[in-house]
């Protein structure tokens, strides 16, 4: 999203849809839509697309993440294209944003997995944002690089680093900077989910870590701009069917939330506690039961499943057997295990059934006064859905929507000083 000229344009990725449950091929996104708008809430007109895939000249298979900025009379769009030799950044300039000239030397650089560019003025130089990763089957990172004139760019730096060595999912997409009276937010994604974005707040922009937690948006590839006195955010991605704009609500302090990775603990019939948490390198379930009450002595870390987007929320049946719902790791779908018996052994687990758009958290479970189960969750359009059992520790009625009100607001905030 880029203001100019008196509008708001749009440039976005481009691709397929795919059936429910399974994810779109993202080789197949090699355009770049356009659109304007005189505001950020419309009535916006499609344009020719920007941008399409050039593999003859530049070795490009896809087009994924452009970013415009405007600097010395034109506008400079970085993206992320690759192909047979790997992951790399791109940039192509325009005078009127709708005709768009590609870099003739070509890639500005390459990496292990270079993509999702962010530029942002900082003091007298630019900095680019981007993901990428600290070595092969390394660290998920945001890295960033500066120049003085868009095109020459620096040695890579790192400026945030994720703990988790998982290179399956990537946890750092989509980075976004702002400045705001002093301080430097960071939006990165997906965490707690495929529709979810953690905001980190520094003093230094070219560090961030998970000291520094501001808020957490419930959205994909999220991106922050002001007009005026007024901010927004967008949120896209593949579930969502389109582009999607919020007012961004700027708080003095956060509000308080569990992190995905907190352990979870419930009781079973027998009065003994079960723990669950994520293991910290391929985010598998892993879970302790307590062998003895009494003594309170427990049984080692065993494997549970997984890997997760985050730790299983259990419920207990009306017979006491024990439930955990669990969030797959790109958010999408929910897993479900129950004990096969009251304090037995848990069956292999099955899909939950989606409730219609993705979930953006992990869902509330609770047991009501006539026994029966009641699983509550958001999902990506911010609504409530929710699952009942129809009978006491029986089965389940399909997902409903639970009023058409929507929750968990997009927030950021500062860090309480």
């Amino acid at each position: 999203m880029i203001r100019a000229r008196g509008r708001w344009h749009l440039f976005g990725i481009v691709g397929y849809g795919a059936p429910r449950g399974e994810a779109p091929d993202s080789s197949a996104e090699t355009s770049f839509a356009h659109a304007s708008a005189p505001t950020p809430q419309g009535p916006w007109t499609a344009h020719p697309d920007a941008l399409t895939v050039a593999p003859s000249s530049f070795g490009e298979e896809h087009l994924w993440a452009p970013h415009v900025v405007e600097a010395d009379g034109r506008f400079w769009m970085f993206y992320a294209a690759g192909g047979a030799d790997g992951a790399a950044i791109d940039l192509a300039t325009s005078t009127d944003l709708f005709d768009w000239t590609r870099e003739p030397s070509g890639p500005l650089f390459r990496g292990l997995a270079a993509r999702d560019p962010m530029v942002l003025r900082v003091g007298g130089e630019w900095v680019m944002y981007y993901t990428e990763l600290s070595g092969p089957g390394g660290h998920h990172v945001v890295a960033y690089r500066r120049s003085a004139d868009l095109v020459r760019w620096s040695e890579p730096g790192v400026a945030f680093t994720d703990a988790s060595t998982d290179t399956t999912v990537s946890v750092t997409e989509s980075p976004y900077v702002v400045e705001r009276d002093g301080w430097y937010y960071l939006f990165i994604g997906p965490r707690n989910g495929y529709t979810g974005t953690d905001v980190l707040a520094s003093r230094d922009p070219f560090r961030f870590d998970l000291t520094g937690p501001a808020g957490h948006v419930p959205g994909h590839a999220v991106e922050v701009f002001a007009d005026g006195d007024t901010w927004w955010a967008s949120a896209a991605g593949w579930f969502g069917q389109g582009l999607y704009v919020a007012p961004l609500d700027w708080r003095d302090t956060p509000p308080p939330r569990q992190s995905p990775d907190n352990p979870v603990a419930g009781l079973d019939v027998h009065g003994r506690l079960t723990v669950f948490a994520l293991d910290a390198v391929d985010r598998s379930m892993l879970r302790r039961v307590q062998l003895d009450p009494t003594t309170d002595t427990w049984s080692g870390w065993e494997a549970f499943g997984g890997p997760a987007g985050a730790v299983p929320t259990l419920g207990r049946n009306a017979d006491g057997r024990l439930e955990a719902f669990s969030l797959s790791p790109g958010g999408a779908r929910l897993v479900h295990r129950r004990q096969t018996a009251p304090g037995g052994s848990r069956d292999p687990g099955a899909e939950f059934g989606e409730p219609g758009v993705g979930l953006a958290a992990t869902p509330a479970v609770s047991l009501d006064a006539t026994g029966r189960l009641h699983v509550f969750a958001v999902t990506a359009d911010g609504r409530v859905r929710t699952r009942v059992q129809d009978r006491p520790s029986g089965g389940w009625r399909p997902w409903t929507a639970f009023g058409d009100r929507p929750v968990a607001p997009l927030v950021a905030g500062s860090p309480a000083l």
